[in-house]
C-alpha cells in the first residue's frame, strides 16, 4: 500500500463513528422528534420533525455528532409562524431547555445527554424554488445527498471533512468563510473519492465551476461555484472566501507532493510574551472590546469587516500594516494589529496636485502654505510641502472612530475600548485560552502541515 493509501486508511478508522455513537444519537433523535408531534398537537398546527444534518446523511466525524431537527410546518401558513408557532413548538419540545440562536430566523439550541441540538422551524415546500427561507431546502439537499451515497462514499466525505478541518477551511460559518459540509458532500459525489476530489483541487484555479448534472448554471459566477444539483440557480459554495478557496489549493497540492497526518491533525502551536517581544519588540497593538451579546454569525462578520476597516485606517496613516488578526468570544471582541512602527516620524511630506490643475493646486498652497516647515515646491509636475503631524503615536490615531470603517455593534463599543501594546498585549491576551491559541496561530503565520 502506498503512504497515501496507509495514512487514508488510519484516518477513516479514526473518524467513523461507532455502533455506539450512531445508537444514541438515534435513540435521542427519535425521543425529540415524538416530543415535536406531541408539542405540535398542543400547540394546534400541524408539523412535521425531520433529522437533516451530518447524521441524517451518515457523514458526521466520530464524537462530533449533533443533531439538527427541523420542524416542518405548512407552507400556507406564511414565515411569520417560524418565529411564533415554530418556536413554541420548539420550546415544548426542549423541555424549556432552548436558547435561542439566529440564523435567517431564530432557532433553539439545547443539550440532551451531552448531545447539542438545534430545533429549527421550517416550511414544508414541494420544490426547492417554492422556499420561503434558505433552510426551506435543506430537506431537498437530504434527498439528494442520500440518494449518491453509500457507506463507501460516505467514508469518502469523512476523510473529505476531516482534511478541511485540519487545513482550516471547513465551515461555511462567518468565522471560517469555508466549506460546508454540503459541498463536502457534493465534491465527493461529483468526483467519487476524497483523493480524486484533492487531485482535482489541486489543480483549479479561478474561476472553478463545478456541476453534477446537465442542467446550465444560471446564477452569477465566482472564484468557485459548486452549482447545487437542486437548483441550478445558486452556488452552494458561495460563503468560500478567496482565501479559504486559496487554502484548499495549496493544501491539496502539499498533500499530492509530502502526505503527513499533519494535513488531518494539525499541531497545536505556541507562542509566549518572551519570544514576540524578542522578535517584534514594537510592532503589536491589540484592541478589546466589550459588545453586547451578539450571535455568533453577527459578531464574527462585524468584528471581521472591523479589523478590516482598522486595518486599512492605519496602513493608510503610515503605520504599515504586516498582518490584521480578529476573534470574538460571547461579549469580548478581539483586534490585533502587527505593525512595522507604532510611532511615526514628526514630519510628513505631503503631495499635491499637478501645477496644470490650477484651482486644485491653488486650494493646496493657501492650505499648507503657513504651516510647511519646508516649501512648498515643485517634485516632477507636483506641489509638494512637508508639514509637522499633528499626530504620531498609534495610540492616537485610534482615540476617535470617525474616520474608521466599522461595524455598527463594534462603533457603539469603541469608546469603551480597551488598548494594550507589545507585551501587555500578549499578557492580556494570556488571559484567555482559546484566544490566545488563535492567536498563536496568526502569529506563526505558516500553516502547520506546509512543509519543503
Amino acid at each position: 500500500m502506498s503512504e497515501i493509501g496507509e495514512i487514508l486508511e488510519r484516518i477513516k478508522k479514526e473518524v467513523t463513528p461507532s455502533k455506539e455513537e450512531v445508537n444514541k444519537l438515534s435513540e435521542i433523535a427519535e425521543k425529540v422528534k415524538k416530543r415535536v408531534e406531541e408539542a405540535s398537537k398542543i400547540v394546534g398546527v400541524e408539523a412535521e420533525p425531520l433529522v437533516v444534518g451530518s447524521f441524517a446523511k451518515g457523514t458526521f466525524l466520530k464524537g462530533e455528532g449533533d443533531l439538527d431537527i427541523f420542524v416542518l410546518l405548512p407552507k400556507h401558513l406564511g414565515r411569520g409562524v417560524l418565529n411564533t408557532l415554530g418556536l413554541k413548538i420548539a420550546e415544548i419540545a426542549s423541555h424549556g431547555k432552548g436558547v435561542k440562536a439566529y440564523a435567517e430566523h431564530p432557532y433553539l439550541r439545547f443539550y440532551e445527554d451531552g448531545i447539542k441540538i438545534d430545533l429549527v422551524p421550517a416550511l414544508k415546500v414541494e420544490k426547492p424554488d417554492e422556499g420561503l427561507t434558505a433552510v426551506d431546502r435543506t430537506p431537498f439537499h437530504l434527498q439528494f445527498v442520500n440518494s449518491k451515497l453509500d457507506d463507501t462514499l460516505r467514508a469518502e466525505v469523512r476523510l473529505l471533512k476531516k482534511f478541511m478541518k485540519g487545513v482550516g477551511v471547513y465551515g461555511a460559518e462567518a468565522r471560517t468563510l469555508g466549506f460546508s459540509g454540503y459541498v463536502c458532500e457534493l465534491l465527493t459525489i461529483k468526483h467519487r473519492s476524497f483523493l480524486k476530489v484533492v487531485e482535482e483541487g489541486a489543480r483549479w484555479h479561478p474561476p472553478t465551476l463545478v456541476k453534477l448534472t446537465q442542467e446550465e448554471y444560471k446564477g452569477g459566477m465566482s472564484h468557485l461555484v459548486v452549482v447545487d444539483p437542486t437548483d441550478s440557480s445558486r452556488n452552494a459554495a458561495a460563503a468560500v472566501s478567496r482565501e479559504s478557496y486559496a487554502k484548499f489549493i495549496a493544501a491539496c497540492q502539499s498533500f499530492l507532493e509530502r502526505p503527513s497526518l499533519a494535513f488531518f491533525y494539525p499541531k497545536e502551536v505556541e507562542v509566549s510574551a518572551f519570544e514576540y517581544g524578542e522578535k517584534h519588540s514594537r510592532n503589536l497593538v491589540l484592541l478589546i472590546f466589550e459588545t453586547s451579546p451578539l450571535v455568533e454569525e453577527v459578531a464574527w462578520s462585524e468584528i471581521r469587516s472591523s479589523a478590516k476597516g482598522l486595518g486599512e485606517h492605519l496602513e493608510k496613516a503610515g503605520f504599515g500594516v504586516l498582518g490584521v488578526w480578529f476573534y470574538a468570544k460571547d461579549t469580548h471582541a478581539y483586534v490585533a494589529l502587527e505593525l512595522t512602527r507604532i510611532e511615526l516620524e514628526p514630519n510628513e511630506k505631503r503631495i499635491g496636485p499637478p501645477v496644470y490643475l490650477r484651482e486644485h493646486a491653488k486650494r493646496f498652497l493657501q492650505k499648507n502654505f503657513k504651516k510647511a516647515i519646508r516649501g512648498p515646491w515643485i517634485e516632477g509636475e507636483k506641489w509638494v510641502v512637508e508639514t509637522k503631524r499633528k499626530k504620531t503615536s498609534v495610540l492616537e490615531y485610534l482615540e476617535n472612530d470617525s474616520s474608521i470603517d466599522l461595524a455598527p455593534d463594534i462603533r457603539r463599543a469603541y469608546k469603551s475600548k480597551r488598548v494594550f501594546v507589545n507585551e501587555h498585549a500578549i499578557a492580556e491576551l494570556k488571559k484567555s485560552v482559546e484566544a490566545f491559541k488563535e492567536f498563536a496561530k496568526f502569529y506563526h503565520r505558516r500553516p502547520t502541515w506546509l512543509s519543503f
